[in-house]
């Protein structure tokens, strides 16, 4: 017998059908002291104007977001207060929104060339217990990369594991037909930063 959802597991799938609004989310729960203005957030969100304004009335509608106009500019905020604020701040840091927050404390670290989620993350098969893999190729100074992971970590709730390699390894693993390197060639993954030579 088929289990009907209950108004918290519909309201959380409609949230999470559109890929604007799903960016849209991770900006304002990865920074719930921040407030927007359209144009920001169109140029972050990277979409059209009219897709952008859409997904904000339909948040503001349903009281996820909250606005104020500032010196005749409207602004977005998160509404802190939302009664389902933590289930999306979990969903969004566990699923969809993990590549966006790793991507920018990567992006703060000198040396990675290419960078992805693998394993079961990639896969769309985390658990409550899963760590996070994650690849990172180039010359990666590893005093600046310890707590950046650490950071990672105590955002996620999870164990972040880290391989290295540097582009020759990587590339000597691939046409050698390691078995590791193979496999996750093979495998789903999220593609944070890529090189011109990308996977």
């Amino acid at each position: 017998m088929k289990k009907n959802k209950n108004s918290q597991e519909l309201l959380l799938e409609k949230l999470f059908s559109s890929r604007v609004r799903i960016r849209l989310l991770t900006i304002f729960i990865l920074h719930p002291d921040e407030q927007y203005h359209i144009r920001t957030l169109e140029t972050e969100v990277d979409a059209q104007y009219s897709a952008v304004w859409k997904e904000l009335k339909n948040l503001e509608q349903i009281g996820l977001l909250e606005s104020e106009f500032s010196a005749g500019r409207k602004l977005y905020r998160l509404n802190t207060e939302f009664p389902l604020i933590e289930e999306f701040r979990g969903i969004l840091l566990k699923t969809v929104g993990v590549g966006d927050l790793i991507r920018q404390i990567l992006n703060q670290i000198g040396g990675i060339e290419e960078s992805f989620i693998f394993g079961s993350f990639a896969e769309g098969e985390p658990n409550a217990e899963s760590d996070l893999d994650l690849m990172l190729i180039g010359q990666v100074d590893l005093s600046e990369l310890s707590p950046m992971i650490l950071q990672m970590e105590e955002r996620l709730g999870r164990e972040v594991n880290y391989i290295i390699y540097t582009s020759n390894e990587w590339q000597s693993r691939l046409e050698s037909k390691d078995p590791f390197a193979t496999n996750v060639y093979n495998s789903p993954k999220i593609v944070l930063i890529e090189s011109n030579d990308a996977i």
